[in-house]
């Protein structure tokens, strides 16, 4: 038997005059969790070339897994961590590959049961990520370009017999980290549909789309965003395009039109990342889980104040310290169970 959920987040919303559903967008990362039998378990973690990133790299992968006896994984550049309380891990050990990129971990446990494991409190699938942001990416202008993050991921993981769930034996979990574009409702006129209404978190410009079938797409026109909720409206009906409608994200910001593409050659292609010039003040350089915390680790000037903070993929600040250098490199360290998933972390200064 095979489960495949798409928890996390989506990018597109369709809205049809007979109902709406989902459409997959940019999928970040795909773990995929295997029973083999006699107490053998799969891990197959699917790195997608998500457009909204232009470097996503994985420097370490986290299981928790009771009674490991064996495993073995498929890449050269992986090495296999000492076990810590009941967990398996790995780390890459140099050149982080080009995506899309596939890597499988087997993994031999004593027990013979099993279960799914719940995605929180770490107990599941643990990636640390370390990301540079493209242009189009809707967290732009609250992230800085370039900042390290975790998700925790369910995952079939093995239990004592009493503790099986009779879960498949196999299943699959789409990671996404870009939000939602939400469409909550058509807005009906004397000639059809003439608007839409959605939920968006930033301000952003938009491309509006029309179907008849869900298959063939018609772009219609660019708007903008105005969080948290925009009501878009035409003179014109748009029922000549269809009865569905979607939305995809075009830019962060509000781009004027005359700077777009013209609609009939849009390309849903990510910005080349802008190096920035001038020495690095401050930065994440990375985080790990340690005894219930999360250390984030931050290169920084000395005496040079600044705040830490924690975002959701919205972008939205939940937590912040802040802290003086003393040296060169600091730590920071956040309550774990307190924090989402995923959740990204960055450093700024002080004014």
């Amino acid at each position: 038997m095979q489960k495949k959920v798409r928890l996390g987040l989506c990018l597109l919303f369709v809205v049809g005059l007979m109902g709406w559903e989902t459409i997959q967008a940019t999928t970040f990362l795909e773990l995929q969790s295997t029973y083999l039998g006699n107490g053998w378990f799969q891990y197959r973690m699917n790195v997608m070339n998500d457009p909204f990133f232009t470097v996503a790299d994985i420097p370490s992968l986290a299981i928790d897994f009771t009674n490991e006896i064996a495993q073995s994984v498929d890449a050269a550049n992986w090495s296999f961590d000492v076990p810590y309380k009941g967990s398996c891990s790995w780390s890459l050990t140099h050149s982080f590959p080009a995506r899309p990129n596939t890597q499988t971990f087997l993994v031999h446990s004593s027990e013979t049961s099993y279960r799914l494991a719940s995605g929180t409190n770490a107990d599941a699938a643990l990636i640390l990520m370390s990301l540079h942001l493209a242009g189009v990416n809707p967290g732009t202008a609250v992230f800085g370009q370039t900042i390290v993050g975790y998700a925790i991921m369910p995952c079939l993981i093995p239990c004592r017999p009493e503790d099986a769930d009779g879960s498949p034996t196999n299943f699959v979990y789409d990671l996404k980290l870009v939000p939602d574009i939400q469409i909550n409702r058509l807005i009906q006129g004397d000639g059809g549909v003439n608007g839409v209404n959605f939920t968006w978190g930033s301000e952003s410009t938009l491309l509006l789309q029309g179907s008849r079938d869900l298959h063939q797409w018609t772009n219609i026109t660019y708007l903008w965003s105005y969080p948290p909720e925009t009501e878009w409206t035409t003179n014109q009906s748009l029922s000549d395009y269809g009865s569905f409608f979607r939305l995809n994200l075009i830019a962060d910001g509000h781009v004027a039109q005359t700077n777009l593409p013209p609609l009939n050659n849009v390309k849903f292609a990510a910005k080349v990342a802008t190096k920035i010039g001038g020495p690095i003040i401050t930065r994440v350089t990375g985080c790990q889980f340690t005894q219930g915390k999360v250390a984030v680790m931050i290169a920084s000037q000395l005496g040079l104040p600044l705040q830490v903070q924690v975002l959701n993929g919205r972008g939205e600040v939940l937590k912040s310290q802040e802290v003086v250098p003393v040296t060169s490199s600091t730590t920071v360290y956040f309550d774990a169970a307190s924090l989402p998933s995923p959740a990204f972390f960055q450093a700024v200064l002080m004014p």
